[in-house]
């Protein structure tokens, strides 16, 4: 175990210093950035101005010996009108360009890099593509065994998150972003590291006495030595991939098979066969989108946990489904396959997992 000092991005203007301590790491972190810093500034100017006018007001009419006070005005409309409607359309605007930079950290693009991340008393779990865990611990504070998550540099990266036990939140301070992750349901948000280099990552949610120390490193590498790393873990601790751990649950004790086919043909409940990432249409008339990763996470999570919480149209309702005692790590492994076997991600478990040197 080692200490590790930490390096924040240059070339940070003096308020973005003494906000933020340094510059963001992401264009997305650029934006937040501009964002905070347009409405800082709007709020000091309009702060100067109205404390100005009225310091000058007060002296101007301040009650003089001799001299009646003047009547105060009752009504003006106009003047009132002035002052609801143009404060709301810069209200308008900060909601606006707000909201625009919250829902793109939410929405990440279809080729993004997924990296699982498992909030638990107190640490951080990320899990790669490959099924393989970092390998590397440093010693933060009393933490002795912080993880270095490593992401790759100008890739853009999904961070798909869950809780095994009470709430977290994955805050990573340069990214300027901080996501709730909770138990029973998945949430994420993605990044796209601008350069090498080192982050903090924290828990911003208290969840118990060593809430503090449940911490860890994020460090941005060049793309090619990431999947260099990868590889070599997945060599050195010859993992199965999420999805063909899966494969096994669902082939094996799960026995899903026998009513989810695996090859598009009909069966008891729907086919797993190009599924993930397709327009759902529920029996309710709601629908689960397409590509959104977070959304059918919880659908295929929930719908192995409560069959006839969310049924698919044109199956039956109540559904004939079992009830089903799995973990939550063994869930996940069971979503990962079910998503490989989907043309539009990746190859179906079935076949022997390629490390990320040999995809290249």
């Amino acid at each position: 175990m080692n200490s590790l000092p930490l390096t924040l991005a240059q070339d940070a203007g003096l308020l973005e210093k003494l906000f933020f301590g340094g510059a963001g790491a992401s264009p997305l972190a650029h934006y937040t950035d501009q964002v905070f810093l347009w409405i800082l500034y709007f709020c000091i100017f309009w702060f100067v101005l109205l404390m100005g006018l009225m310091f000058y007001w007060v002296v101007k009419y301040r009650r003089r010996p001799g001299v009646p006070p003047q009547r105060s005005a009752h009504h003006n409309t106009r003047l009132e009108l002035v002052w609801t409607i143009v404060p709301s359309v810069f209200l308008g605007a900060m909601f606006y360009f707000g909201f625009q930079g919250y829902i793109t950290k939410l929405v990440s693009p279809t080729n993004a890099e997924v990296i699982d991340i498992t909030g638990q008393k107190w640490d951080w779990v990320a899990t790669y593509k490959n099924g393989v865990n970092p390998q590397e611990k440093v010693e933060i504070g009393g933490n002795t065994s912080a993880p270095v998550i490593i992401v790759p540099v100008g890739r853009p990266v999904q961070f798909r998150m869950t809780s095994i036990d009470v709430l977290h939140s994955f805050w990573i301070p340069d990214f300027r972003f901080k996501f709730d992750v909770m138990p029973n349901r998945y949430t994420s948000f993605w990044i796209e590291a601008e350069e090498p280099g080192d982050h903090w990552i924290f828990c911003a949610e208290y969840c118990g006495d060593r809430h503090s120390e449940m911490s860890a490193i994020l460090r941005a590498v060049p793309a090619d030595e990431y999947d260099a790393t990868l590889a070599r873990w997945w060599n050195e601790t010859g993992a199965l991939t999420p999805a063909q751990r899966g494969q096994r649950i669902a082939t094996g004790m799960g026995g899903c098979i026998a009513c989810h086919s695996i090859n598009g043909s009909p069966g008891v409940g729907p086919t797993w066969k190009d599924a993930w990432g397709v327009e759902v249409a529920l029996a309710d008339g709601t629908k689960i989108p397409a590509d959104d990763e977070a959304a059918w996470m919880n659908y295929v999570i929930e719908s192995i946990r409560k069959p006839s919480a969310q049924i698919h149209a044109g199956f039956p309702s109540p559904s004939p489904m079992p009830l089903y005692n799995f973990t939550d790590e063994e869930l996940g492994y069971l979503a990962a396959y079910i998503k490989s076997l989907s043309s539009k991600y990746a190859a179906p478990a079935e076949t022997p997992a390629e490390t990320p040197a040999e995809q290249n």
